[in-house]
């Protein structure tokens, strides 16, 4: 069944990939639009989980308009800008080249300052009460100054949230996998073929069995703590540091090349 969009035309390509919780669409090369999935809502016992998904959508559109309002307010560099319009029931955004795509073409001085702005990006959430949720390289790019962009929120939880502390060591262990990625290029999770492989893989890593590829054992520590646990109650800006102190400080509103 075809979703219902809130748009006389169809947008661009879709460039949703995997697990999603709504629908990216292409505007041009600069923007993009997301919407919830929304069906139409049909009293048919075979298709009725069709209508939980476009709950489930509705409430992670909710999450991410509640991060980028803080965001308004408390602008950061490295996290995805919604872009102003009249429309409340889907987001406008920047649109970034994937990280995936990017990496191959990066230098090793590109992925230390990345691995830095996604640990001052994480910081920031966490300094303003919210856990991600979904930290992973699928929502990750580099925009066109070649900087880090978070982006992706649905999933996020507030501080005021029950499992908000479940929530943040979940973004510690991911955080890690994201790091070991920008650092080395290696997902420990890209060879999973099934739930089955990707429980197995998280457990090897949780017990500290899983290996630091080469580049990234400059912050083996950091990451080696995401993994195992051992970091889930330090707080995100006392590793941005330890990174910074390995690293070299983050320098903001620099130009780069792209």
């Amino acid at each position: 069944m075809q979703a219902i969009l809130p748009f006389s035309n169809r947008p661009g390509d879709c460039l949703s990939i995997g697990p999603s919780q709504g629908l990216v669409y292409s505007i041009d090369n600069d923007i993009v639009v997301k919407v919830p999935f929304q069906y139409p809502v049909i009293k048919d016992p075979n298709i009725h989980h069709l209508l939980d998904l476009s709950l489930r959508s509705f409430v992670c559109l909710e999450k991410e308009l509640a991060v980028y309002a803080t965001l308004k307010a408390h602008p950061h560099p490295n996290i995805a800008q919604r872009l102003e319009t009249d429309l409340d029931d889907c987001l406008f955004l920047e649109r970034f080249t994937p990280l995936e795509t990017a990496w191959p073409r990066s230098t090793e001085l590109d992925r230390r300052r990345w691995a830095l702005e996604l640990l001052d990006a994480v910081s920031w959430l966490e300094a303003h009460g919210w856990a991600d949720g979904d930290l992973a390289v699928r929502n990750l790019g580099v925009d066109g100054t070649n900087r880090l962009k978070v982006f992706d929120f649905g999933s996020a939880i507030n501080s005021s949230h029950p499992d908000y502390a479940n929530d943040v060591a979940r973004d510690h262990f991911d955080l890690a996998t994201c790091l070991h990625y920008i650092l080395s290029g290696i997902d420990p999770f890209s060879t999973a073929h099934s739930y089955v492989e990707v429980k197995e893989i998280r457990i090897k890593l949780m017990d500290g069995h899983g290996g630091i590829a080469q580049g990234a054992e400059v912050l083996a520590d950091i990451i080696e703590g995401g993994w195992t646990g051992r970091n889930s109650s330090t707080d995100f800006s006392q590793l941005f540091k330890q990174a910074s102190d390995i690293l070299g400080p983050l320098i903001h509103n620099t130009p780069l090349a792209s």
